[in-house]
């Protein structure tokens, strides 16, 4: 048997989440595909398989009017494609044909006219605004599938007339079809406010050659490839900068609204808009390994990992429609047994038909969740799936990494301390000399504050203890207590859960530099959030001395942290803490180290720790959060449960609206007209509801680009 192959395609004329369920049921059963997945908020199609020819009739049996793309090919706006206005002309033209259709039967200036005028019209009416569910049901009836809307619709519609209800009968299939429209139009249109999100690919890059520029498209670039970035244009791939300083406009990347200064050496990332001043920049990476391209890849596929309140929506469906098909029957056949009704019981029974169908639910939970898988990309956090946007809201536990998660993870000059007789600056500069020869992140670290300029007569680096260094200055000792007691230096020692350096000068002592990895921006605030937004326990698990770890958990009021530990270790200390605690637990880390645990906790969280792109190299996380703050964190942590919710409301909306107008539908209260309401309205109200992150998120636009505006 030949080797499955991988492919992904655009698919259009699938307009029905049911159809996509059908579809990509029937791919998965071929024994030539290993995988399929059909995701009908992207359309898109991800199969695995060594028969495609055959995969692809298999969808034209089930969907004919589908057509496949290469996933590579551009996406239209469908919203604005002439089908859209003809479709809109042609419910128009049958609308108009129904008012006159009534007008026939109720105005009195065409009483003359025959009965059998009006009956005609109003069958052509049916027969023309039914065709498309003609044909879907009588596909649907060859691939052995015998319950869904379409055929709910055209079993409930042709019984109504047999009963006499003719103008209803015409009335409900006329509606549901406009109902359909307006839809599909819905959903087609919150696909693309979704997709707009992931159109900050760049599509053009100016080469230089020769001293002329030649346009192409950023995937023909290569390695060492010099190109010109114009103002207003975007990065085309990741790169450095050779020549020029200007600011670069990151929003659309990870929704930075502050500017990002870039110079010459310095790299800058695909996507970013040239905002100032022309660039030339030499590619460091292939396009497809560009951090846009990156970020593209992960949002499309995000909802391909489906959530389970989705996957539980899609078998209930295929089992509630069939009930309510057999409910629908014993209503119309079982008490006219016993009071002789049938027109009134069959009447009620296609009532609670037409209310039947589950649209609300299959359509408007999976696009609920992408919409804040999408709104969540655009503010820097990338979800790669439903899944794990879910699983986060059930978060009640979080576990951290220290170095680069809850501090910045470099070495910085906490405090200086000078003695009598020398200033801040003397202290600084006596270090500097010292440590001017070591490649140390101590050293480093205060090489950063203060250049030296002496010249040196000896070094010795005495190991535990620090140096001994003798030049133009003077003898200066640098080091820990045990360099200052060997010496025989009066000093008075600290008690710091930092590193502390103490420095001597020709056998006096100097001061003292308080050295550390300093916390975070406003990591307290951000912590106090998470426990507003509904976390119990926080613990702290590094690699790190854990007299330091034990100290910065203390300060940030955090109940447990363990120090010292191998990656192996963490993930030992990590199934304690989960198995101690109730609730899910997330773990936030840098993605490298972290990788065991990352993937031992039930959401693993990615934190960039401030390299462009290193992020997205994370495999194990499940969720990437590309601030180097936690406050994405918390956004993170809001929209999942603002979808949980979303969520649902829509599934208790969308049932007991159904139920109460079945009931109603039993009692006969409810017509025909409310049938379509129950079906097609509420399936609409859910669908709005399920799109407010993106509302929210278009309108934080617009009002960031209101106050951008002002400010300039």
């Amino acid at each position: 048997m030949k080797q499955a192959q991988s492919y992904m395609f655009n698919i259009s004329g699938v307009d029905c989440p049911n159809c996509a369920a059908r579809i990509e049921e029937a791919l998965n059963a071929l024994s030539s595909t290993s995988r399929a997945n059909l995701d009908f908020n992207t359309n898109t199609l991800y199969i695995d398989t060594c028969d495609i020819a055959a995969a692809k009739q298999t969808i034209l049996n089930i969907e004919p009017q589908a057509s496949l793309e290469n996933a590579q090919d551009e996406k239209q706006d469908s919203t604005n494609s002439p089908h859209i206005y003809a479709e809109l002309a042609y419910i128009g033209a049958l609308l108009a044909l129904f008012g006159v259709s009534m007008a026939l039967k109720y105005m009195p200036i065409f009483a003359h006219i025959p009965a059998i005028v009006h009956m005609a019209l109003l069958m052509c009416i049916y027969g023309v605004a039914g065709k498309p569910i003609f044909v879907a049901t009588w596909r649907n009836l060859k691939n052995k599938i015998f319950f869904d809307e379409n055929s709910l619709m055209l079993f409930a519609t042709l019984a109504a007339l047999c009963i006499g209800e003719i103008s209803e009968a015409v009335a409900v299939m006329l509606f549901f079809r406009v109902g359909e429209f307006l839809e599909s139009l819905a959903i087609q249109k919150s696909k693309n406010s979704i997709q707009s999100l992931l159109q900050v690919m760049p599509n053009i890059a100016h080469k230089k050659h020769n001293d002329t520029l030649i346009d192409l498209h950023p995937q023909a670039l290569h390695i060492g490839d010099v190109i010109v970035v114009k103002v207003g244009e975007k990065i085309p791939t990741d790169g450095v900068v050779l020549k020029g300083k200007s600011y670069l406009d990151t929003r659309s990347i990870n929704g930075e609204s502050v500017p990002v200064g870039v110079n010459v050496g310095e790299s800058v990332i695909a996507g970013a808009i040239n905002t100032t001043a022309l660039l030339e920049v030499r590619v460091e990476k292939p396009f497809a390994d560009s951090h846009i391209a990156k970020i593209a890849k992960l949002t499309q596929e995000a909802s391909a990992n489906k959530a389970t309140t989705q996957k539980l929506i899609t078998r209930f469906a295929r089992i509630y429609t069939p009930i309510i098909f057999a409910l629908s029957l014993a209503i119309a056949i079982v008490p006219p047994l016993f009071n002789g009704q049938w027109h009134e019981w069959i009447y009620r029974g296609l009532v609670v038909m037409m209310i039947s169908c589950p649209c609300a639910l299959v359509i408007a939970v999976p696009l609920g969740y992408f919409a804040s898988i999408g709104r969540a990309s655009a503010q820097g956090i990338l979800f790669k799936g439903s899944i794990y946007l879910e699983s986060l809201a059930l978060v009640k536990n979080i576990i951290f990494d220290k170095t680069g998660t809850l501090t910045e993870g470099t070495f910085e000059i906490l405090s200086l301390q000078p003695s009598d007789n020398f200033t801040e600056q003397s202290l600084l500069e006596l270090a500097a000399c010292a440590e001017q020869n070591s490649n140390h992140p101590i050293a480093t670290c205060i090489k950063k504050r203060f250049q030296p300029a002496c010249k040196i007569e000896s070094y010795k680096e005495i190991s535990g203890q620090g140096i001994v260094l003798q030049c133009d200055k003077g003898q200066i000792l640098c080091g820990n207590a045990a360099l200052m007691q060997s010496f025989h230096i009066t000093f008075a020692p600290i008690q710091s859960t930092h590193t502390i350096v103490y420095i001597a000068h020709n056998g006096i002592y100097a001061g003292y530099i308080i050295i550390g990895d300093k916390l975070k921006n406003h990591i307290k605030e951000d912590l106090r959030a998470l426990k507003n937004c509904g976390i119990k326990h926080f613990a702290i698990l590094s690699g790190d001395n854990e007299n330091n770890v034990k100290a910065l958990a203390k300060e940030l009021n955090i109940e447990s942290a363990y120090g010292n530990l191998l990656p192996a270790q963490k993930e030992q200390e990590l199934a304690k803490l989960m198995q101690q605690w109730q609730g899910k637990s997330a773990f936030v880390g840098d993605g490298i180290n972290d990788a065991v645990v990352l993937r031992r906790s039930d959401v693993g969280i990615s934190i960039n720790t401030g390299e462009h792109g290193n992020d997205i190299s994370k495999e194990s996380a499940d969720i990437i959060l590309q601030h180097t703050s936690l406050s994405s964190l918390v956004k993170a942590l809001r929209i999942a449960k603002h979808t949980r919710a979303i969520t649902w409301q829509n599934i208790s909306f969308a049932l007991l609206s159904k139920i109460a107008l079945i009931i109603l539908g039993i009692m006969g209260i409810a017509d025909m007209w409310l049938a379509v309401f129950g079906d097609v309205g509420v399936a609409l109200l859910a669908l709005c509801n399920a799109m407010r992150p993106t509302l929210k998120l278009t309108l934080n636009a617009i009002s960031n680009s209101a106050l951008d505006s002002s400010r300039a």
